[in-house]
């Protein structure tokens, strides 16, 4: 029996091709009582928040993801007590009628639970965010049991519904497989396990059916080749697919603008930044008919031009975005403006934005705590790799061609020149700040009683803290440069020069992205051992600025050392080491984990290989583990804790970077 009407499909080839207030008047009609309908509505709007990146538009998809929960909420109930919803077809009639309209009510259900996850995880509700995604799961656990188990007893579904549901479970484990490490122990109390490649292997079967979640399949699918690290792998194969997916679609959905953004990713990896503008610029135009202007589309085509160092065309972008006060990575767009004034010789300019960063800033935001900190050291030591410093924790430098890739190294060399860090610093310099001098005071004083050759050792030179961090900068982008023009042991001589000289630096996030930097340098060299080693290092270093992308791409690292199979004692050291940083506030302790005694699990008969909790009793009644989680999430939702310290993808919690090493949207990454 067929169950989605063809005015949905209709609907949603408009959405695509970037037609929403059409989709919109189709959608409307029926939002208020039909599920199906409120889903798609929502999910208009849904989508139409990430091209604009404004909070109004995400507080619309909000609204509506809400009001889709309550109605498929109240349709369920209807329908498990065999009444017929208000407004819902007569012919209603059978057994398999109902088991199929209560099908759809579930997946709805399970399909505005994950949404309204994901904008809540960008919106730094995170504790929220993923206490939804598993309601979401267990909703759509429930399904499977319930098709498998009507399927043995002759009960039809509809093929479209089928599809609906893989297409949500299998969104469910691609997400989980993708969020924080410490977010994901809040998930696996339940025994869930994520499964990226079982969630990619039921996305890509929906995506090939062409039902009506193949668009958005296929946008995962994207999303997962295109903005997602690499970790260790070569990306050629997934690019690959990239285009010809996107070459498909664009034929399909000409107008299509989150497509040609995705062809901006596509040819920018492949260091076709031209052709990466020129997709950008079309997605912009293609949104004409928008009531909001795409302030998302804008940011990356400015992120373009500074790939290009094209400052005078990026300038006069990122000035237009930090008056748009609702959009919400306006604090980012300041701070790269200010870099930009700074690296385009009007460095007043610059530092006067730097300054009044918390004007930009939203209290609410990690991210935007980490960047008016990184503002503020900006400020002091005058921001001259600023613009490089942005563009290197974006992933921007990897994607120069490479003869770009070398004029910006001479502008590299030619800065370090400028501000007194081309040259090597002495091995015995450390920073001027109080601690150190307080420190070189009293061993000068209390001297007596050392050996002679002790107290005869080389006074300490002391150089400013501003100094010392500069020179860390520059040989991270040098080297990362270096690295990627396959100069690979002078690249290594900038990694080893950071690592010399750690006790030094102040700026601790160039500790653990250095780390990474030589692991993959010795992987790429067949050096596997070494590279493990520095992973586990990477990995053990927490609280620091800009530490989510940086952790994502370990998370990637780790699926990839688990799919091949090797490397099982680092696995498990590396998990381990997330297990003990998932005290993201000082209140989150180990100690306050629930208990980690057996629980009384089940295992489900479609996934038999996740280990997934019983569900909710027939009398409505939750299961001891679900009460388990609420109580465990509800606690530490209710505590005012100062989680601060995100990065831009992402974004995670943050803490003071003057205290211990520490870090999408919405991934602008």
């Amino acid at each position: 029996m067929g169950i989605i009407d063809k005015d949905i499909v209709e609907a949603i080839d408009y959405v695509w091709n970037n037609n929403f207030d059409k989709a919109d008047l189709i959608l409307s009609s029926k939002a208020a009582y039909i599920p199906r309908y409120s889903l798609h509505y929502a999910e208009t709007a849904f989508l139409k928040s990430f091209i604009t990146a404004n909070e109004s538009d995400t507080e619309i998809a909000l609204k509506r993801l809400k009001d889709t929960r309550e109605l498929s909420e109240n349709c369920i109930k209807l329908l498990e007590s065999h009444k017929i919803p208000t407004n819902y077809p007569s012919s209603i009639t059978t057994k398999q009628d109902f088991k199929n309209y209560l099908l759809d009510s579930k997946i709805v259900l399970g399909d505005s639970l994950y949404m309204l996850a994901v904008l809540q995880v960008v919106r730094d509700q995170k504790f929220k965010g993923i206490f939804n995604l598993r309601k979401s799961w267990k909703i759509f656990e429930d399904c499977l049991k319930q098709v498998k188990h009507d399927e043995s007893n002759q009960i039809q579904y509809s093929p479209d519904l089928l599809e609906c549901l893989h297409f949500g479970a299998g969104f469910f484990f691609f997400a989980i497989s993708i969020i924080p490490q410490k977010f994901l122990k809040f998930v696996e109390l339940v025994g869930f396990k994520a499964d990226r490649d079982q969630g990619l292997a039921y996305i890509r079967d929906i995506s090939n059916k062409n039902g009506i979640r193949a668009p958005f399949g296929t946008m995962v699918i994207l999303f997962n080749n295109l903005l997602l690290p690499r970790g260790l792998y070569n990306p050629a194969s997934q690019l690959k697919e990239a285009e010809l997916i996107i070459e498909k679609n664009l034929e399909r959905y000409p107008q299509g603008s989150l497509f040609q953004v995705m062809a901006s990713h596509c040819y920018r990896k492949q260091c076709r930044i031209d052709l990466g503008v020129e997709c950008m610029e079309r997605a912009i135009a293609n949104c004409s008919n928008l009531a909001k202007a795409p302030l998302i589309y804008k940011y990356e085509l400015a992120a373009c031009y500074c790939v290009k160092t094209e400052w005078n065309k990026a300038i006069p972008i990122f000035e237009t975005l930090i008056q748009e006060e609702n959009f919400q990575i306006r604090a980012l767009c300041a701070l790269q403006l200010a870099a930009a004034y700074i690296i385009n010789n009007d460095k007043k300019k610059g530092l006067d934005l730097l300054g009044k960063m918390k004007l930009y800033a939203k209290k609410s935001s990690t991210v935007d705590t980490v960047i008016v900190r990184q503002a503020q050291r900006y400020l002091a030591s005058g921001g001259r790799f600023a613009a490089f410093e942005i563009m290197y924790i974006r992933r921007d430098m990897a994607k120069m061609e490479k003869n770009m890739a070398k004029i910006v190294l001479d502008m590299l060399n030619e800065i370090a020149k400028s501000v007194g860090v081309y040259e090597k610093l002495p091995a015995n310099a450390v920073a001027s700040n109080a601690a150190n001098q307080a420190s070189a005071f009293f061993a000068k004083t209390f001297s007596f009683g050392k050996k002679k050759e002790e107290t005869n050792a080389p006074a300490q030179v002391i150089v400013s803290e501003s100094l010392i961090n500069d020179r860390a900068a520059y040989l991270i982008l040098k080297g990362a440069i270096l690295k990627g023009i396959e100069k690979f042991d002078e690249s290594m001589e900038c990694f080893q020069e950071i690592i010399a000289m750690q006790s030094q630096i102040t700026e601790k996030f160039y500790i653990p992205y250095t780390y990474y930097e030589m692991s993959e340098s010795y992987y790429n060299k067949k050096e596997t051992s070494k590279a493990m080693d520095l992973i586990i290092k990477c990995n053990s270093i927490s609280n620091y600025d800009w530490e989510d992308p940086l952790k994502v791409r370990l998370r990637v690292t780790l699926d990839q050392l688990k799919r091949d199979g090797n490397a099982k004692g680092l696995i498990e050291m590396m998990e381990e080491e997330e297990d003990s940083h998932v005290d993201m506030d000082p209140s989150l302790s180990d100690d306050s984990l629930p208990s980690s005694q057996p629980t009384n699990r089940s295992s489900s008969p479609v996934f038999e290989k996740h280990n997934i909790a019983k569900q909710p009793n027939a009398d409505g009644a939750t299961s001891s583990d679900d009460q388990e989680f609420t109580e465990y999430i509800t606690k530490h939702l209710s505590k005012k804790s100062s989680i601060s310290s995100p990065s831009i993808i992402d974004d995670q919690e943050s803490k003071n970077n003057n205290t211990k090493p520490r870090p999408f949207e919405k991934s602008v990454l």
